[in-house]
Parts: C-alpha cells; sequence; structure tokens
C-alpha cells in the first residue's frame, strides 16, 4: 500500500512541474458547474438559453466581500446582512457605466479558464474538484446576484502563444465574461497583457514582479514575486536568524525580480547568500547542486521552483548528508503531496502560501461541500480552486445585479475581501495585486501546519 501511494505521489508530482507559482484547478472541458455543458466535444461553445436559473430577487452573500466605499478596512472578515452587502456593492461600480453585458444573461454568467491541461507543464486533474464544488456551492445557493456561474476551460498546453489563441477563442466565439488564469509565470504574463488588451477583466492566479501600471484590466491575487524574494529574506533572518544561506532556481527570466530582491535584502540583513544556481527543471540529476549546498554551510535554502525537482533536489541533498530548512514560496509545492515523495528529506520544511492548510478550522467549510458533493475526502490541492473562485465571486457580488465588464474592473478595483480560506485582498486605485501578505506553514508530521497567520513583515 506504501508503494502504491508513493507511486501515484509521484505521478502527480510529475505532473505538477510547474514553475515557482504555477498550481490551478482544472475543469472539465465541456461541462459546466450549473449542469449544463457550453461546449461540444470539438470544444466549440454552444448557446446559452435566457430564463432558468435562481429565482428573481435570489442571491448569495460572499462573507467578507466589500467595495471600498462600503468602507471596509482591507482584510476585514466580518460577515454582513444581504442588505448591507447589496448596499456595499452598489456603492463602487455605480459610478460607472456598466459597459458590455458579454457572458451574461438573465439567468447566468459565463467565466472563462485557461490552463495548462497538457504540455511541458500540465496541472493534475485533482485540481478541478475545487473549483468545482465551489461554483456548486454557490450555485445551490442561489447563484451571484440571481444568477448561475458557468465555466468554459481552455487549454493553453503550457504555451503563451496556445494561450493567447485561446483567449481569443473565449472572448469572440465563446463569448465569456471574464478570464481566470493559470500557467507558468512567463506565459501568464503574456496571457494576461493580450487579455488587458481586448479589456477583457481577468484575474491572474500568479502576480508577476510589477504588474504595468496600464494593464488596468488585470487583477493578480498572490503575492508579488519581487515583494515576495524581500519578504523570504526577512524571514531567514529575522525569523530563522540564517547567518548562511542559499537559493536554487528555475532558469526563466521571469523569476529574477524575486531572487534579485531576495539577495539584495540578505545584504542588507547582514547575511549571506553562500550559494546561488538555476537549474533546468526538467532534469532528473542534482546530485552537482546537492554536494554544492552541503559544502555551502546554508542552514536554510529556497527551492524555487516545481514541486517535482524540488523534492529529487531535497532528496539527493539528504543523500549526501545535508539537512537545511528547505523552503517553498508561494504557490510552488506547499501541498501536502510532497511529502509522500521526500518525507524525511523535506521535515521541518516552511512555506508561504496564500491559502491555510487543512487543520486549520476556517477550511471546514471548504472540506464540508467537498466530502459532500464528491464522496472523497478533501485535499489541499482542491483550495486553489474555491478560494480563487471565491475571489471571482466577490468581485462579481459587489458589481451588482446589473452586471457589465466596466461595473465588474470597478468592483475588483475597489474589492476589499478576506476569504475563508485565502490571503486577505485589499485593491484600491492604481493598486491591482491585492494580497501581498502570506501565511507561513511548517510541516508537521508530514502534512503542512500554520506556523503564523497571514502577515506582510517580520
Amino acid at each position: 500500500m506504501a508503494e502504491r501511494t508513493r507511486f501515484r505521489a509521484l505521478v502527480l508530482l510529475a505532473a505538477m512541474a510547474l514553475v515557482a507559482v504555477s498550481c490551478g484547478a482544472r475543469f472539465p472541458r465541456t461541462t459546466t458547474t450549473a449542469g449544463a455543458p457550453t461546449a461540444n466535444a470539438e470544444g466549440e461553445p454552444l448557446a446559452v438559453a435566457e430564463g432558468g436559473g435562481a429565482a428573481p430577487g435570489s442571491d448569495t452573500t460572499i462573507a467578507g466581500a466589500s467595495g471600498a466605499a462600503a468602507g471596509s478596512p482591507a482584510g476585514g472578515g466580518a460577515t454582513r446582512s444581504k442588505s448591507s452587502a447589496a448596499a456595499g456593492a452598489a456603492a463602487t461600480p455605480g459610478a460607472v457605466d456598466p459597459g458590455p453585458t458579454t457572458g451574461v444573461t438573465a439567468s447566468t454568467i459565463k467565466l472563462g479558464y485557461l490552463l495548462p491541461l497538457s504540455g511541458a507543464a500540465p496541472v493534475p486533474s485533482n485540481f478541478e474538484q475545487g473549483a468545482n464544488v465551489y461554483w456548486k456551492y454557490i450555485n445551490d445557493k442561489g447563484g451571484i446576484n440571481g444568477r448561475k456561474v458557468e465555466v468554459v476551460i481552455k487549454d493553453t498546453k503550457s504555451s503563451a502563444q496556445v494561450g493567447k489563441d485561446q483567449a481569443k477563442f473565449l472572448i469572440e466565439q465563446a463569448k465569456v465574461f471574464a478570464v481566470v488564469v493559470l500557467d507558468r509565470l512567463e506565459n501568464q504574463q503574456a496571457i494576461g497583457e493580450y487579455l488587458d488588451s481586448r479589456k477583457v477583466p481577468n484575474i491572474e492566479i500568479q502576480t508577476p514582479a510589477n504588474l504595468k501600471q496600464d494593464q488596468t484590466w488585470t487583477f493578480g491575487v498572490t503575492i508579488d514575486h519581487a515583494v515576495q524574494g524581500k519578504l523570504i529574506a526577512d524571514y531567514f533572518g529575522k525569523v530563522l536568524k540564517a547567518a548562511k544561506v542559499a537559493v536554487v532556481y528555475e532558469n526563466t527570466p521571469a523569476l529574477s525580480p524575486g531572487v534579485n530582491a531576495f539577495k539584495s535584502e540578505i545584504g542588507k540583513l547582514g547575511a549571506e547568500v553562500t550559494y546561488s544556481a538555476a537549474i533546468d527543471g526538467q532534469e532528473n540529476d542534482f546530485a552537482s547542486e546537492a554536494r554544492a549546498l552541503s559544502t555551502s554551510g546554508a542552514t536554510a535554502a529556497w527551492l524555487y521552483m516545481a514541486p517535482t525537482p524540488a523534492a529529487k533536489l531535497a532528496n539527493q541533498a539528504f543523500a549526501a548528508g545535508y539537512h537545511p530548512v528547505w523552503f517553498a514560496n508561494s504557490i510552488s509545492w506547499g501541498f501536502d503531496l510532497v511529502f509522500s515523495v521526500a518525507p524525511t528529506a523535506l521535515a521541518g520544511a516552511r512555506a508561504f502560501s496564500p491559502w491555510l492548510p487543512l487543520s486549520d478550522p476556517r477550511t471546514n467549510t471548504y472540506k464540508q461541500a467537498y466530502q459532500s458533493q464528491t464522496g472523497q475526502t478533501p485535499d489541499d490541492l482542491g483550495i486553489v480552486g474555491w478560494g480563487v473562485g471565491s475571489i471571482a465571486g466577490a468581485g462579481l457580488q459587489n458589481a451588482g445585479k446589473n452586471l457589465g465588464q466596466n461595473g465588474f474592473r470597478a468592483a475588483m478595483q475597489s474589492l476589499k475581501f478576506a476569504p475563508d480560506i485565502w490571503a486577505p485582498l485589499s485593491f484600491g486605485p492604481g493598486v491591482r495585486e491585492g494580497a501581498n501578505v502570506v501565511a507561513v506553514l511548517k510541516e508537521q508530521g508530514g502534512h503542512w501546519a500554520l506556523e503564523r497567520d497571514f502577515t506582510a513583515a517580520f
């Protein structure tokens, strides 16, 4: 049984070969969470009929969501009544014309998802569960302001160009209202820029360093990579008290801002980066890096990479007699599954995370819904889909019943939202990187446990 579990973990980790923060939810290609297909077997969209859905006037209040005009502080999480939620929602987007209503009917809202289902860095199918569970949970309660949410998924094939082509399909043929994007960081940046040029609201699960100021239709829901690099250095120096540290990262230019910010801050703290190296994440042999790390004297090492190379490198370093405090950045290898492959080598590891661990009681709603709908034991892979769904849902709710793309953008731009399991978000004028805080997780008995709640400083 143990060998079977280990084999399953190896297969899933191999599928999770995404750079740094590139994991997300996967949806069935032709299925909608409202229970009706939006595309045929060839991926062509089907017409969505008017009518049906929730009864007029029924809606779902998403706890903790508000617009800036409602006066909620950043990260505020108090549950509000439907009347107060509606008042806060109407205040911000009401100042602008709602704009195009593409993808919106009297009873439905159609969202697009761009995910790498195939190619060099596919997401595992486990991710689809959390997102589907979330939207069914919301739809069963009446949807968003009386409308059920449907999703259309397209495969980026881990390619920026394919991703842009699929974005064009979602806009021009599937006619979606907004798009959620997850891919390798460099691919996601290119896709986000294309969607922004088409004036389509898009939620980026990864947040690149220094999101362009004129990219006003794009909203990042995880920590900026450069901000994160500095924060990791602060954690190493101020919390772990490490005088010698290391960073090993996948060789893509998109990760350079994070690495550079880390090194700069380490120097300011009076510590030393004794080993730094770029790797090819598709390789299997990291013996030379393991040996170099073991002689570097580093007591803490940041593995800025996908789960598969992180587990391989840690195992090979352990075999060489080296076991520092290994560190995972936000949405990289901070999943319980990694401990099935490197249980001893990664013992005592730490991670920054935009979500809470399964052991935290704030994940109970997710776990109960997951168990009820699927009959399966919930895992932390599904948290990504649930968490990002809740963010999109909060923006849709705050845009109000007179829903349009301009109004949704305005609602997102002023969103102050404390999701149940995700980092608190605080957008504002000129601020579209809303989650520059992280939870700190620590390995405990082969699972991630909460060491420190969401924070922006140490």
